[in-house]
């Protein structure tokens, strides 16, 4: 405590509580108290993955209190988007309805998730309007921030760093767009390149999931001043599968790899495909592919068609099995019976995407595409590569390892409190660093 003398007169010890309740004061036995940006990342599941992650790595340093920060739509921009929806669907009301259903419940999926991973981080709302006249949400993110007497936010994607509010640390994903600008509109690749130019001008610091990603930041914004902190690869989540999970209502094969990607066109799934094919045409008939992930990419509308029409006229095709998107537990379930993980991407944001993450939490063979991101998952012998888009060299692996044996289970849990724990401290330092620097 601060050794602060006190007027008898309480008068002045109320000013002094009232004071010290609005100041942010340290001291060594005290927690920081680190808000989760979820903006931006609660839509999608490896959105939540991420930000879940980092949450629970600063948990375990026990010096860190966390705060889940999530907007919610007003009860005005519930009603403006509801009619501006019965509109657009033809004055559909039954649609109208079961589309305000996902407004009420905009927050349950990242909520629950984070009860199950990191049940002491308390979960604050605060109610926004966003639409094309008028956007509150930093404003009242800032709000949200000093009456929780937040020190640092991270990792925020939609607000920015402002004089005079508290540390911000923005966060970059991937440059997909400059790779492969066919698979995105015009708007949308401008739309990118402004968001990524204004976070690099309005923070003082960003964190990558990648080398490759700073890279690009160095490459596409060569004179920015913003310092880049690229998080390190160390998986330590290690999802617990309920005993009486009832995997049977989808009726797998007895061997099979598994691919959990959404199924979007540079993820690259024809390459397994073809793979599986030449080892069925060459006599092997018994390894199968599971798939999970939901079955649409909006920038590419006969995509998924076209996939299926491919599958249609292989030999192999009773041995890929479409799930669609499923439940995360049921996932987890699924990879860790399978034979190990094939991951064909032909681009990432972090080395080897979030099944990845997943799939060496359970101790299994990994066959990674070559990709430069992918080559950034090193110290472990359960990971194999191979030249994206060869599915001859892929066919290869997947022949050599369907025999292979899944780690043991205590070394697993060793590496993986081991990567918790330097995973954890790593955050705490870069949090330390920036409110040091009083930015």
């Amino acid at each position: 405590m601060l050794d602060v003398p006190l007027k008898k007169s309480n008068k002045y010890r109320c000013l002094f509580f009232a004071l010290l309740g609005k100041c942010r004061l340290f001291n060594v036995n005290e927690k920081i108290l680190v808000g989760i940006d979820g903006n931006g990342f609660k839509t999608w599941g490896g959105g939540i993955d991420f930000i879940a992650t980092i949450t629970e790595a600063l948990e375990s340093t026990g010096k860190v209190r966390t705060y889940l920060l999530l907007d919610e739509m007003s009860a005005a921009d519930k009603i403006f988007k509801s009619i501006k929806f019965f509109i657009k669907s033809g004055l559909n009301l039954c649609l109208t309805i079961e589309n305000f259903k996902k407004y009420k419940y905009e927050n349950r999926e990242i909520i629950d998730g984070f009860r199950i991973c990191t049940p002491n981080t308390k979960v604050v709302c605060y109610k926004t309007i966003a639409n094309r006249f008028y956007n509150n949400l930093q404003k009242k993110q800032e709000q949200c921030l000093d009456e929780n007497n937040v020190s640092i936010i991270l990792p925020s994607i939609q607000c920015k760093k402002r004089d005079g509010s508290i540390a911000r640390i923005g966060y970059i994903y991937d440059f997909q767009h400059k790779y492969y600008p066919d698979l995105f509109s015009k708007e949308v690749c401008e739309q990118r390149d402004r968001d990524f130019g204004e976070q690099l001008s309005d923070n003082d610091y960003v964190i990558v999931n990648a080398n490759e990603v700073k890279k690009d930041i160095l490459k596409f914004y060569p004179n920015n001043r913003c310092k880049v902190i690229v998080l390190p690869f160390k998986p330590f989540q290690k999802v617990e599968v309920p005993a009486n999970i009832d995997l049977k209502k989808y009726d797998l094969p007895n061997k099979y790899y598994v691919i959990c990607n959404q199924f979007w066109l540079h993820k690259s799934h024809i390459t397994a495909f073809e793979a599986l094919d030449a080892l069925y045409e060459s006599g092997t008939t018994d390894i199968h592919i599971v798939c999970t992930g939901k079955m649409e990419d909006v920038r590419s509308e006969n995509y998924i068609a076209n996939l299926k029409e491919k599958v249609a006229r292989m030999k192999c095709r009773e041995n890929i099995h479409f799930l669609g998107y499923i439940p995360k537990n049921d996932q987890i379930g699924i990879m860790r019976n399978s034979i190990g993980l094939i991951q064909p991407t032909l681009f990432e944001g972090g080395p080897g995407g979030g099944a990845t993450y997943n799939a060496l939490g359970l101790g299994l063979p990994c066959l990674l595409s070559d990709i430069p991101v992918n080559r950034e998952v090193v110290g472990y012998e359960n990971v194999f590569f191979f030249e994206k888009e060869n599915s001859k060299m892929l066919a290869e692996l997947m022949l050599a390892h369907q025999n292979d044996s899944h780690v043991e289970e205590k070394d697993i849990n060793i590496k993986l409190s081991k990567n918790k724990k330097e995973y954890g401290e790593f955050l705490l330092d870069v949090i330390n660093s920036v409110i040091n620097t009083g930015k």
